[in-house]
């Protein structure tokens, strides 16, 4: 348990998690979806989500005006 005053540390690492714990790790997630899944705010999911954009397969699509979903693509060999 987190020292009261102190705000819990999330690492990429948690955010891959609520990709890969899933039955269906490909579909897509908005920032809100992990934020409730962790338990913390949309802005600390997006912040983590954008850093694994840039590392990782993690990758995002605008799906409306200011929406976005972000999934982890799965690779399919031919």
């Amino acid at each position: 348990m987190p020292d009261a005053g102190r705000e819990t540390e999330y690492t990429e690492s948690n955010v891959l998690d609520v990709f890969t714990s899933r039955e269906d790790y490909a579909e897509p997630l908005t920032a809100t979806e992990i934020a409730d899944r962790l338990d913390c705010s949309r802005r600390t999911a997006l912040n983590k989500l954008h850093a694994l954009s840039e590392k990782t397969d993690v990758t995002s699509k605008k799906v409306g005006g200011r929406s976005r979903v972000w999934w982890i693509p799965v690779h399919v060999d031919n």
